[in-house]
């Protein structure tokens, strides 16, 4: 956690604000990547699912400002993240733009979700990422709105202008 040195800042959220109520998408993915509380593990163990920033911090044990902190990067890190783009082939072939199919357990051998998308699990990363970070944009896609939007999030905090296309359908290509 790289915490701002110059400024002790305040959480802009008290222990009772509710999640769904930050401006956060994803609430699950954020509390299962971030938090490393899945709210399908919570549940089958007779845990609640938190949706307080209070209830965060007590099952985790971090302070209030920590859950603050997290919260203010993935806000920050994904804003702008949707791009309105009518024909995604259109798009993914404009310079400087790639569309990458980012689903996991892929092979050589699978069918990407778009035929103008590269397969970002069958390539090198060595390769990948750097050639990723010297693109106007990364299109990103998978099989759930979720899991593109973690992808994208992921890219972007490793330098990559990730964005999520909306307003286009994969089953059009």
């Amino acid at each position: 956690m790289s915490r701002k040195q110059n400024s002790p800042k305040r959480p802009i959220f008290s222990a009772d604000t509710r999640l769904d109520a930050t401006g956060l998408v994803y609430i699950d993915v954020i509390l299962t990547e971030r938090f490393l509380l899945p709210p399908e593990s919570l549940l089958k163990i007779g845990e609640k699912v938190p949706t307080t920033i209070g209830e965060v911090s007590e099952l985790t044990g971090r302070s209030h400002e920590d859950i603050c902190e997290v919260i203010e990067e993935c806000l920050e890190i994904g804003r702008d993240i949707w791009l309105d783009v009518t024909d995604l082939t259109a798009a993914a072939g404009e310079d400087g733009t790639v569309l990458v199919d980012m689903r996991p357990g892929v092979t050589i051998e699978t069918e990407p979700l778009h035929e103008s998308a590269r397969l970002f699990h069958a390539q090198n990363p060595r390769v990948i990422l750097p050639f990723l970070r010297s693109l106007k944009r990364v299109l990103v896609i998978s099989h759930s709105d979720d899991h593109a939007w973690s992808a994208a999030m992921s890219l972007r905090k490793m330098g990559v202008k990730a964005f999520l296309p909306r307003g286009s359908s994969l089953a059009h290509h």
